[in-house]
């Protein structure tokens, strides 16, 4: 009898550990990564939610012998202090969160910011720390308390119960917030967007969501959520429509009843009832020019100095001159946003790339510039001077129509060292002058670059920042500061070869050129901020950046107000030169029309002609010069340019993942 009572006790008291630990541990990472990251954090549905995860984990831990429960015990409580972990470092070198399982397969791509996440663990290594408190602790309280011992099965079995009827009890929860757009419940179901939906529903909740939707995704191909066609034009106006719209005449009924394809049918739809941008008096401008297109490498707009980078520095101030520039940083970084520039679309936020997924997938290009002059007879190339296979370019490039030219495929020759060790980064000025002679003599041209001179880390092991240090070496700033400005002065060199070598071939006047940034320098947020003469942490002034629309034949600069930012790039492009493009089709639409600027970030903020919201705080601060008639009138603007920004970037997302221009046959066109 004595020995049945001990029993229950022991039973009991192995429950009640395990309960109480696992309430501590996910409660502690809830609560430090909220207020480590999110401003105002609201911690009571993360913690509701996390509760039928603590209950499922503690009866699983009880559920064997005591050492396979002390032993599971320490796995999961190190994985949750590792994903926390990983958060906050992914959080604080993107300033978005990881989505983990979608992550996978790209991890092999690494390399591209890991001098810049050992940089970043180094600085922050005691907060970063405090996160493994548990792992310390665990062990210590198994030996100290001499417990873990198994349960019976069927109290485990009562155990699960319970925690899917507290899953059911937290759903509950979640119906007085409503179902609207920012909802917990369309969160939940709906939303593709870690940042907000860890922000909202929790860590483990919002990591849960991704390995359901990677998982779906694998079993069934499905991959997004319908979106609602809507009616934008009363919020974000899309052009002058007494003018001719930039529009090829699908007849998008009888593309509808052409496919069976649900998502299909719902992109059409959404398309036929999207608003065109118009020609404008800069249609065709540059019409037969030849074209020179960069992608440049961590620029910025504080890398351009009169002083330090005069050809940059006039390209920028005397052709168009875009004033509220942004490049926000787009899920994959360079390849994000290397795909953001040349489609116009908005990178997907999670799984492959956008840009790989395109590649490997052989989708249909043909809204792109490559495509565009390829049809018009241009001689397009594309080259970069770092692996030929790094991000699979090897298969998107070709698949968008470039010739592709980088190292590994006999394209291009990597600078070396004696001892055969690569130079890091590569010189953006070898890169030009080992090309140029391939296309400079098959006009008209439409040469793209993916320069690399830019690139972190910005210290004393970036060899291109050592070869120019003694030009900034008296200037005011940090050693960081100078690193950037030094290794950002290689590209200067590069485009100002070029115009001479233009210039001898008397090409110059008649070629255009288009410089925009793949990112910010992130992980460098102190940096920029020094450069800026502001604190820049939690501002979308960090993206605000530079764009180089620019041709010698150009009287006089044209300037810019509009707010603007990469996707924009395409169709700007694409108007100035003539080109026959389908404006709905596009997340981005051209600068230069009398569109409404409107600017998008992967968190949902947005810059439109009425002011600024910021996700972050929730916060919306309308321009000096617009006011609304009441607070009821402005929420109701927020939500609906919310919406539209949702749109949109489920849009994008769908175009890759359908293969959406392929459904565009020239056989179902107008004419």
């Amino acid at each position: 009898m004595f020995q049945i009572q001990h029993d229950k006790i022991q039973r009991i008291r192995t429950l009640g550990f395990h309960i109480a630990w696992f309430l501590f541990l996910y409660f502690f990472s809830e609560i430090y990564l909220h207020v480590s990251i999110f401003k105002d954090a609201d911690f009571f549905l993360p913690l509701i939610l996390s509760i039928p995860v603590v209950l499922f984990a503690a009866f699983l831990c009880s559920r064997f012998s005591r050492r396979v429960n002390i032993v599971l015990g320490g796995i999961i409580t190190f994985l949750v202090c590792a994903f926390c972990v990983m958060e906050l470092i992914y959080y604080g070198i993107f300033h978005t969160m990881l989505a983990p399982f979608s992550s996978i397969g790209m991890a092999g791509n690494a390399v591209d910011f890991q001098s810049v996440l050992f940089g970043y663990i180094g600085r922050n290594a005691g907060r970063l720390a405090v996160c493994f408190l548990p792992c310390v602790i665990y062990p210590f309280l198994c030996w100290f308390k001499k417990i873990c011992n198994p349960v019976p099965k069927k109290l485990v079995r009562k155990g699960w119960e319970a925690a899917l009827f507290m899953y059911a009890l937290a759903f509950l929860c979640m119906l007085p917030f409503g179902t609207g757009l920012k909802s917990p419940i369309y969160t939940y179901f709906f939303s593709s967007q870690i940042n907000y939906n860890i922000e909202t529903l929790g860590l483990f909740t919002g990591i849960f969501q991704d390995f359901g939707r990677v998982t779906l995704s694998g079993l069934t191909g499905f991959d997004s959520l319908f979106y609602e066609v809507m009616d934008n034009s009363s919020v974000i106006y899309r052009g002058d429509d007494e003018g001719e719209p930039n529009i090829v005449n699908y007849d998008f009924e009888k593309l509808i009843r052409h496919t069976d394809n649900k998502k299909i049918q719902a992109l059409h739809e959404y398309m036929a009832e999207e608003e065109p941008t118009y020609k404008n008096e800069y249609t065709g401008m540059f019409e037969g020019y030849n074209l020179i297109f960069i992608t440049a490498e961590g620029w910025w707009r504080h890398a351009v100095r009169k002083d330090l980078t005069p050809t940059l520095y006039k390209m920028l101030n005397e052709g168009f001159v875009f004033e509220n520039y942004y490049t926000p940083l787009w899920y994959g970084s360079t390849i994000g946003g290397e795909f953001a520039n040349l489609t116009g679309l908005i990178p997907k936020e999670s799984g492959k790339f956008s840009m790989v997924e395109t590649g490997e997938n052989k989708n249909n290009m043909q809204f792109t510039l490559s495509r565009l002059l390829e049809k018009e007879g241009y001689d397009v190339r594309a080259f970069h001077s770092y692996h030929h296979d790094f991000y699979l370019r090897n298969l998107s490039h070709p698949n968008m129509g470039f010739e592709w030219y980088a190292s590994g495929n006999g394209g291009y020759e990597m600078e070396k060292h004696e001892d055969g060790t690569m130079v890091w980064p590569q010189s953006d000025l070898k890169l030009v002058t080992d090309t140029f002679d391939v296309y400079g003599d098959q006009t008209p041209f439409y040469t793209n670059y993916m320069s690399f001179s830019g690139h972190a880390d910005y210290d004393e092991t970036n060899e291109m920042a050592m070869r120019h240090m003694d030009l900034v070496e008296d200037l005011p700033y940090s050693d960081n500061v100078k690193a950037y400005l030094a290794c950002n002065y290689e590209l200067e060199l590069a485009v100002e070869y070029l115009l001479e070598r233009l210039e001898e071939k008397g090409l110059l006047e008649n070629t255009l050129f288009v410089i925009g940034p793949d990112h910010i320098p992130y992980g460098y947020q102190d940096m920029c901020s020094e450069l800026a003469g502001e604190d820049l942490e939690n501002s979308l002034e960090w993206y605000h950046s530079s764009l180089v629309v620019w041709s010698a034949s150009m009287p006089e600069p044209v300037r810019v107000p509009k707010y603007c930012s990469s996707i924009d790039i395409f169709p700007t492009v694409a108007n100035l030169m003539g080109l026959e493009y389908d404006s709905r089709l596009l997340a981005g639409q051209d600068i230069l029309s009398d569109a409404e600027q409107f600017v998008i970030f992967p968190d949902r903020s947005w810059i439109t002609g009425k002011g600024i919201y910021e996700s972050y705080t929730g916060e919306f601060t309308p321009f000096e010069n617009v006011e609304f008639e009441d607070e009821e009138l402005m929420q109701e603007y927020v939500a609906e340019v919310s919406e539209i920004a949702e749109n949109k970037m489920q849009i994008s997302a769908d175009i890759v993942t359908t293969d959406y221009y392929a459904q565009l046959p020239e056989m179902l066109i107008i004419d």
